[in-house]
């Protein structure tokens, strides 16, 4: 594989990087004012063009592609779960990502569909990005120094997930080199 060649963690972080904004948009966690609109995947994409939201937002990702990158990230938070099944090199079947991007698309039109049926958002939300990666992993991500000025912090398995909200299997993206089970 080439080093100018994209790889399978870029574009797991890329595609969060989408949801994250998209769902921070229509769960109406921000004012409206501080979105644009992209394009993405082929269809219309909310971003924040908030500096400190984008920058939570971009060192969250930063730990999430450190873990990825060695197949050590299990899941991902951000409301919706997403259940990082498989990441492996890329294979020639799909050179120019159509699949991947077919699949990537298809999820962000039923993210936008999903809000016709979820309830609001008390007031006084907020939002935090999770991840769930092995405990090496976790060892070795403290240890490095470019993330000294982010502290990720261990939480309880009970403190992961809100044991008590209904998982709703929304969406699978599935690629020879990318397997993605998303549930809300």
């Amino acid at each position: 594989m080439s080093s100018d060649r994209i790889s399978v963690s870029d574009i797991v972080c890329e595609f969060f990087e989408v949801i994250v904004h998209s769902i921070l948009h229509a769960r109406k966690l921000y004012p409206e004012t501080i979105f644009s609109t992209k394009r993405k995947y082929g269809v219309a994409v909310y971003q924040s063009v908030h500096p400190d939201i984008n920058e939570y937002i971009n060192q969250s990702l930063k730990a999430v592609h450190f873990h990825a990158k060695n197949n050590h990230l299990k899941k991902f938070f951000c409301k919706y779960v997403f259940d990082v099944v498989n990441i492996v090199n890329f294979v020639e079947s799909d050179p120019f990502l159509v699949e991947l991007e077919r699949s990537l698309r298809d999820f962000i039109v039923k993210l936008h569909t999903t809000q016709n049926y979820l309830d609001d958002l008390p007031d006084e939300t907020s939002f935090s990005v999770r991840i769930e990666t092995t405990a090496y992993s976790s060892l070795e991500f403290n240890q490095e120094a470019e993330f000294e000025d982010f502290p990720w912090i261990e939480l309880d398995s009970d403190e992961i997930c809100d044991s008590s909200a209904d998982i709703v299997p929304l969406h699978t993206v599935k690629c020879p080199f990318l397997t993605l089970q998303i549930d809300k």
